[in-house]
């Protein structure tokens, strides 16, 4: 009987250690994905790092014959930090048809970057995109891109006036809270109405079952968005009808409901916590977790595992344990399938206050404007930051801003569909803001995160690389059958006193680039390969622009006939001022450019005027050039250089340029005119451009580095490129004395001042100072601002100018 216990309790054991292992290893294996989805996301994070860029444009509506001043800011799309990766930003002016009519290069140092683009007359009148972007964030989607929408005004053609009314239907999307509709759980279905004729404010609307009876009403907050409860039920039909002031109604239909699957309800208490809960439906395996995961800007926040054995669990989170901004919640089944996810908004965003104090309210014509600017973070402490301002007449054709710089860093670059949010939404939140804020986030995903590529591993194709340096110039080298030539050497260079060079060897693809240094304006650029070597490879040099787009929506552009006049207005003084200052407007900031070669300082260097002038450069280089030996065999001359370093002679002629053009032919360079020769260096040393080796030097250089009437061989390509911009100085007179002030040229300014690089000190202030023009009305003055810890912000203030004295 003892014996038969003790076998009982022995076998209940053994039963009972199996179930511990059993479930040991089950909750290790079930805690494992959760180890693995976090793996997973950081691998995503570091492999997906990404740039931000803003572009604070001086205005927003422009007339022909203007010039666009502009500002960039680029970050690190994570920490909002000013981004020092790259170096170089493009900017463009699309038109409704994605086709660029303006484009540009523009050198970035340490995030800031700025420019300036004139708009010809050329362009017609219409609305337009302007989109910035960097190298390396054209290996992402153009939805990345920064765009903002402008309008340009071509007064010297004639323009439709008086804009046709259209009652536009209004299109009704519904999306509910973590996804999808739920047979039996009660859901927040939010909702977004665009491209309604009526204002946000005059429409209404009401949720109906399949027998017609009311279940809900609704009303849309300013920006169209808004909200409703619901509990449906699977197999039944719900639609909602939207209706203005008029009666104009439209009818929509609602998601069908799902029989089975999980809901996300997340609600803020007043404690200061985001209260998140789940909610499951249908038959499962209660002994199968869910995973809820919550980051934000790729920044993991809380990732946990939950039990389901009531169909619900509930997870609080202090609000002061989440990041700034936006965050991403997303529940995730068993196997790691995303099947939940929304986002939310925590309003504790890392803001720059610029206070800006005019020292008068009015202001007479040619006066003096003083602005005192201070910057500053949270209690007031001051902040040093780097900002660019801008003072434009207000009057009916311009208006004032929408957006700035604080909203698009925490709202418009991380979401697909934001209203147009007024310059000072994020400034201070309010309840009223809160609920705008949420019924954003409920209608939008974070465009800057696809689980999928998370959980398959799909780090995205590089294929732009950042130019972290200066510009690349990218091309392909193909055979005579059109196919990729691997392992040819090509050389580029733009024929001037500045002697650089560079090369580059294709890869298996055959792609070559070349990075440019000091690469600045409108050049000529020569690429060749080595024609000794290879005569049959054709070059192709790629635009550096992105050839990818987003669909923007515009609508017809016309004008009310009442602006004739301004329009008028604003033509003449844009034209009197061109008249009158066009050398000024012109002028361009000077760039310290190292004007050594590429090669350093030569080992030799001949001014040949020093010497008796031959007429032939075979005596120049004998009589007057030891470092170079000249032979000459049945295949023409050759060039045999010291080798200083070894104490002999290169086995290999050396690399000779004429104004920084390679020759591979030194019978070329031998028949060529030694009059027209300034100087002559040698290197006597071999030199490594990159993976290539260059056996000595030999640099001629003509006395305007034109090439002196040289002729390149037919086979070079020869092209005018753009460099990176030139930086045009903003003109502003000074009014200081009644001399100045009575002098008799007009002064037309619309847009009275402009500076890109203003930087408070460290107690967070600055002075600046300009003149007002002889144009009266109101002026608005816009400052946007970025510290070097990711604070953003923007500060406006207004004046008058009237045409009494002061």
């Amino acid at each position: 009987m003892k014996l038969s216990k003790c076998i009982y309790n022995m076998t209940r054991l053994c039963k009972l250690s199996m179930l511990l292992a059993f479930t040991s290893n089950l909750a290790f294996a079930q805690q494992s994905k959760l180890d693995t989805l976090r793996h997973k996301f950081d691998t995503y994070r570091i492999t997906s790092s990404s740039e931000k860029i803003y572009a604070h444009l001086d205005q927003n509506v422009y007339v022909t014959g203007e010039t666009l001043w502009f500002k960039l800011y680029l970050v690190d799309a994570v920490t909002n930090k000013p981004a020092g990766l790259s170096k170089v930003a493009y900017l463009e002016i699309l038109d409704p048809d994605n086709r660029p009519v303006l484009q540009t290069k523009v050198s970035v140092q340490n995030g800031f970057g700025n420019g300036s683009l004139f708009l010809p007359a050329s362009i017609a009148a219409g609305y337009y995109t302007v989109r910035a972007y960097t190298n390396w964030m054209k290996n992402f989607d153009p939805d990345f891109y920064f765009h903002k929408s402008i309008s340009i005004i071509n007064t010297f053609r004639k323009l439709e006036l008086d804009r046709a009314k259209t009652v536009s239907k209004p299109e009704v999307q519904f999306f509910p809270e973590g996804g999808n509709l739920i047979d039996g759980l009660n859901s927040k279905v939010a909702f977004r109405i665009t491209n309604s004729a009526a204002p946000a404010s005059n429409l209404h609307g009401f949720v109906l079952s399949q027998d017609n009876d009311t279940l809900s009403t609704f009303a849309p907050d300013k920006m169209g968005n808004g909200s409703f409860e619901l509990t449906p039920k699977a197999g039944f039909t719900y639609h909602a009808i939207v209706a203005d002031q008029q009666g104009n109604q439209s009818t929509i239909k609602l998601p069908l409901a799902m029989e089975n699957g999980f809901a996300l309800k997340v609600t803020e208490n007043s404690s200061g916590q985001l209260s998140i809960t789940v909610l499951a439906n249908g038959p499962r395996d209660v002994n199968q977790p869910v995973y809820l995961f919550v980051h934000s800007r790729n920044m993991i926040t809380k990732a946990s595992m939950h039990y389901l054995p009531q169909g619900s669990a509930s997870v609080v989170i202090p609000k002061m344990e989440l990041s700034p901004g936006i965050s991403h919640i997303t529940l995730f089944d068993a196997e790691l399938r995303p099947v939940c996810e929304r986002l939310y908004f925590n309003t504790t965003v890392n803001k720059l206050n610029i206070n800006l104090q005019a020292s008068q309210k009015e202001y007479g014509i040619r006066r003096k404007v003083s602005l005192d600017i201070n910057t500053t973070k949270e209690s007031n402490i001051p902040v040093p930051a780097n900002l660019s301002l801008s003072v434009y007449r207000l009057d009916s054709i311009q208006e004032k801003e929408t957006g700035n710089i604080l909203n698009y860093m925490w709202l418009e670059s991380d979401l697909q569909h934001v209203p147009e949010l007024p310059t000072d939404f994020l400034d201070s939140i309010d309840a009223e803001k809160k609920i705008i804020l949420d019924n954003i986030m409920l209608t939008n995903g974070w465009r800057r995160f696809k689980w999928n590529s998370v959980i398959n591993d799909s780090a995205p194709v590089i294929s732009f690389i950042p130019e972290v340096r200066g510009h690349l110039i990218r091309g392909k080298i193909t055979n005579p059958e059109n196919a990729p030539a691997r392992g040819v050497t090509a050389y580029l260079s733009a024929p001037g006193l500045n002697i650089q060079v560079y090369g580059s060897t294709s890869n298996v693809l055959g792609d070559i680039q070349f990075e440019m240094k000091d690469f600045s304006g409108p050049r000529r650029i020569v690429i060749q390969t080595n024609i000794t070597k290879d005569s049959t490879s054709r070059i192709e040099i790629l635009s550096p622009f992105s050839n990818k787009f987003i669909t923007r929506k515009f609508p017809r552009f016309t004008l009310n006939s009442t602006l004739e006049n301004e329009l008028l207005s604003r033509s003449v003084a844009m034209q009197v001022q061109d008249i009158f200052y066009q050398d000024k407007g012109a002028q361009s900031r000077s760039v310290n450019i190292d004007t050594t070669a590429f090669y350093g300082k030569a080992d030799a260097t001949y001014y040949l005027d020093d010497y008796t002038r031959f007429p032939v450069m075979e005596e120049v280089m004998r009589e007057y050039v030891p470092g170079v030996l000249v032979r000459k065999r049945r295949d023409g001359f050759h060039f045999i250089n010291l080798d200083v370093i070894n104490k002999g002679v290169f086995d290999e002629d050396p690399f000779i340029l004429l104004d920084g053009i390679p020759l591979f032919d030194a019978d070329r360079i031998m028949a060529f005119d030694p009059l027209k020769i300034k100087k002559l260096e040698v290197v006597t040393r071999r030199y490594y451009m990159g993976v290539m080796s260059l056996p000595g030097i030999v640099s001629y250089t003509t006395y305007a580095g034109d090439l002196g009437g040289f002729q390149l061989d037919p086979k070079s390509i020869v092209m005018d490129y753009e460099g990176l911009q030139f930086q045009r100085e903003f003109y502003t007179p000074k009014y200081e004395t009644n001399k100045q002030r009575d002098s008799r040229l007009p002064d037309q300014r619309n847009l009275i001042f402009w500076a890109p690089t203003v930087i408070t000190s460290k107690d967070g202030k600055q002075h600046v100072e300009f003149y007002t023009s002889d144009l009266v009305g109101n002026y608005h003055v816009v400052v946007e601002g970025l510290t070097t810890q990711g604070m953003s912000g923007s500060g406006t203030v207004g004046f008058a100018v009237r045409p009494f004295d002061n």
